[in-house]
């Protein structure tokens, strides 16, 4: 439902007045449910023909209230007025959100993976330096080619 509002925008010559009508209802559902993505992706599914179709006032009125930034890519034109769905502009940013999300773990993992590397080549150069001052040159052979000597001396000189 749309509701008659008269708003102004103060700016540096003075004040601007406008009529216009706003759906306060996709606002305050949006704003209430802003930090509940999955309540306000439920809302939005219930509502998909309100949330996939709505004004530019409305937009306008998200993007000062809660916000939301409509892109104009999910503009539609019919019978010769603007709207926007709201609803594929929001599962958007969801999907971007978890690209996002899986591209920092990975690079997270990555980073990680590198550290532990790291330090195991650390912890096998100090058991190559033990080895090579302590003459024992068997030990140090055996240690490139055996894990499981290689992790039992580990144990034993305590790396």
């Amino acid at each position: 439902m749309l509701y008659k509002m008269t708003y102004a925008d103060y700016y540096p010559g003075g004040i601007f007045w406008e009529r216009t009508f706003v759906g306060w209802g996709q606002v305050f559902e949006t704003v209430r449910y802003a930090k509940d993505k999955e309540k306000l992706s439920n809302v939005m599914e219930e509502n998909r023909e309100i949330y996939s179709r709505i004004d530019s006032e409305t937009r306008k009125m998200l993007e000062v209230v809660a916000n939301v930034k409509i892109p104009e890519k999910y503009r539609i034109v019919e019978n010769g007025e603007e709207m926007y769905n709201m609803c594929q502009a929001f599962l958007d940013m969801r999907l971007e959100g978890y690209e996002e999300g899986i591209a920092k773990g990975i690079t997270e993992g990555i980073e990680k993976r590198a550290l532990i590397e790291t330090c195991k080549s650390i912890k096998m150069a100090r058991l190559i330096m033990i080895l090579m001052q302590s003459d024992r040159e068997e030990d140090l052979e055996r240690v490139l080619t055996d894990e499981e000597y290689r992790e039992q001396l580990f144990r034993e000189l305590e790396l």
